[in-house]
């Protein structure tokens, strides 16, 4: 029923059909669904002495007279339709003469909707919607949809509200009726109706209440199902070993209560005898990698193989490096793209056999061909840079091994609950001792000349810093600074200091090898494109500049700034632009006046929406049309509320409970693009 072609319906063969395709709408579904993106109230006809010149309106107007005129500049006619409506006289303006002259006769009076331009007595209206006065259907509220080339508007609402006739008392309730009373929402048909075709300004807001609440609803009940069916028991829960406490006693630093917290969770989660499906959330610096680190020993120790995903081979090797330093004797490989075939294929026999215990690297794990003795852990940090399907690939090396997400990118509670529903959440709230806050200061033209000499003195003082552009190459259309430019005068101005220059263009090889130079502090300043934004630890860098601040989000720029105050010694962010939108202004006063990471994101979320901070299809997620995370953090709560009655209607063999629940678990696959 919802799956017929357009083609069945008056007005749509195969070259319509066609045009509608490119915009989304194949079957009856696609058109119940394609939501108007704003409506045009028609309901009220007026004189125009009671519409204000400019504004919009209906009005009732006698043609007296239609003319063509002949514009040469687009070599086509234009109609002109004098008219007069009470005391007023007016000239009535279309574009295309060719189909619209026969619509009109002399003497006739049209209903006409559009800008009124007013001259004392005369008026003029351009291009305004219109009917014959016999037509009442012309007033109301009227749909307006997302059009493609060859499909007017009109043609538009005839598709959808055929589709809804021709599906009228077929359309199925989604919801449990004791949903629709508790969520006081109204049958889904109606809301359909009201939301294409609204009577009334209460009526859409019924319907949209009803449709935002359902988006949200099946979107968590999705979330826990996946979730529930990835705790699946194991054969052995895990056991802390006595070893791990020492390894913690060892460190040389004391983990703060947050990470204890966590690590509490983790080992909990592993010792439970079902699957860990846990993301760590942390800002950054707050001392994630040691709570990875220290699950893989916990995995270790009972002996399963634990694989640490990072998204560049740098980030990799500062893992690896970091971890044969702090436990030698634990059984460690790299597997990164730029390793030799030999050193592969060996590195590969290493974790067949069970001889490698860690194995850390990038992507290059997730590849059909290596195999695990006995994988239990996978740990994937910053997983905000990879895909749910890189993810999933890794998992499914083993029969539901534990996994652990570790993520810097701070995200508001209600949000998380949503993009990671699927997985149990913990947070570092914490930074470690002795760290120093970063200062962050705004920079305009006046101050740029002071600002670089405070640079200076931090590199003859042997500090490092970076310099971020939001472009690689000089732009004909957009006056920004560029990272070659920037590259070349930064050479000049900080002579003899070495400058490196590093961005996503450069091959891979490359930007690794800039990378090294600057850790090992042959570059004194880099000057680079967003492509550090991404956990790079070097603890010498105490500065930081980046160029036309206004052009990069929030949560990017708290990322961004994360670079710098990785050591012992005050580290400095400097955000510079010449211009500042009202919005750009809020973003810097931000992060001007805090360091926390979750405060930058809730701000963030407020000033661009979900959508674009989060970016919902990297997690997986369908795209919602018309319920906001932002804003719907209310309806959010109250859906918690109400699954939760229903799965345990569903325990108890509820019927319609029951229907409900399976037909979801059977189509979770299609629901998330994995």
């Amino acid at each position: 029923m919802y799956k017929q072609p357009l083609t069945l319906l008056k007005g749509v063969g195969e070259k319509k059909a066609q045009k509608l395709k490119k915009i989304g709408l194949a079957t009856y579904s696609d058109v119940l669904y394609d939501f108007p993106h704003r409506y045009v109230d028609r309901r009220e006809v007026k004189h125009v002495s009671d519409i204000a010149h400019q504004d919009l309106g209906v009005i009732i107007a006698r043609v007296v007279k239609k003319r063509t005129k002949y514009i040469q500049k687009t070599k086509k006619e234009m109609l002109i339709l004098d008219v007069t409506e009470g005391y007023y006289t007016g000239e009535v303006l279309f574009f295309t003469a060719k189909y619209l002259v026969d619509q009109f006769i002399e003497g006739e009076s049209y209903y006409l909707y559009g800008k009124l331009e007013k001259n004392g007595p005369s008026f003029k209206m351009i291009q305004p919607d219109y009917a014959k006065v016999a037509e009442r259907a012309f007033l109301g509220i009227i749909p307006v949809y997302s059009a493609t080339l060859g499909v007017t508007q009109n043609e538009l609402i005839s598709v959808h509200k055929q589709v809804l006739n021709e599906l009228s008392g077929q359309i199925e309730e989604t919801l449990p009726k004791f949903i629709l009373n508790l969520a006081h929402l109204i049958p889904l048909e109606d809301a359909l109706w009201e939301i294409h075709f609204p009577k009334s300004r209460e009526s859409y807001l019924a319907a949209k209440k009803r449709l935002v609440y359902e988006e949200l609803f099946f979107l968590q009940l999705r979330l826990i199902l996946l979730k529930k069916n990835y705790h699946k028991p194991l054969m052995v829960p895990l056991i802390k070993a006595p070893k791990l406490d020492e390894d913690v006693e060892n460190l040389p630093f004391k983990l703060t209560d947050a990470q204890i917290g966590v690590l509490e969770d983790i080992f909990r989660d592993m010792g439970s005898g079902f699957s860990m499906n846990r993301l760590v959330q942390g800002d950054v610096g707050s001392g994630k990698t040691i709570v990875a680190f220290l699950a893989i020993l916990f995995a270790v120790y009972n002996s399963k193989q634990a694989v640490l995903l990072s998204p560049t081979t740098l980030l990799a090797e500062q893992h690896f490096e970091n971890f044969t330093k702090m436990f030698p004797e634990v059984s460690c490989r790299l597997l990164i793209s730029s390793v030799t075939n030999a050193e592969k294929k060996k590195i590969k026999e290493e974790i067949a056999s069970g001889e490698a215990m860690v194995i850390i690297g990038t992507h290059a794990i997730i590849q059909e061909d290596v195999i695990f003795l006995n994988l239990g852990l996978v740990i994937t940090d910053e997983q905000h840079r990879f895909g749910i399907r890189q993810r999933l690939s890794a998992l499914q090396k083993a029969e539901k091994p534990h996994a652990l997400i570790m993520s810097a990118t701070p995200i508001p509670r209600t949000l998380s609950l949503i993009l990671y529903g699927d997985m149990d959440i913990s947070i570092i709230n914490q930074m470690p001792e002795g760290r120093i806050p970063i200062k962050t200061h705004f920079v305009n033209d006046r101050k740029l000349d002071e600002m670089y000499a405070f640079i200076l003195k931090q590199l003859k003082d042997g500090r490092q810093g970076y310099v971020i552009c939001p472009l690689i190459e000089a732009s004909e259309t957009m006056d920004l600074n560029d990272a070659e430019t920037i590259f070349e005068e930064m050479k000049v101005r900080f002579a003899p200091y070495m400058v490196g220059l590093i961005h996503g263009k450069m091959k891979a090889a490359d930007k690794d090898d800039v990378m090294h130079a600057f850790k090992k502090g042959e570059i004194s300043l880099l000057v680079s494109t967003t492509v550090i934004e991404v956990g790079i630890h070097v603890s010498n860098a105490t500065v930081m500049l980046i160029m036309n601040t206004e052009r990069f989000g929030l949560s990017q720029l708290h990322q961004l700034r994360g670079r710098v105050g990785r050591g012992a010694d005050q580290s400095y962010c400097f955000l510079y632009s010449k211009k500042l939108s009202t919005t750009a202004k809020q973003r810097i006063e931000t992060l001007v006046n805090s360091n926390d990471g979750f405060e930058v994101a809730e701000k963030d979320l407020e000033l661009r929406g979900p959508g674009e901070v989060f970016g919902l299809r990297q997690h997986g997620i369908p795209e919602l049309k018309l319920a906001n995370l932002a804003k719907h953090k209310d309806v959010i709560a109250d859906v918690q509320k109400h699954i939760k009655l229903v799965l345990e209607e569903y325990n108890m063999n509820h019927r319609g409970c029951v229907e409900l629940v399976n037909k979801q678990n059977a189509n979770l696959e299609k629901w998330f693009t994995l």
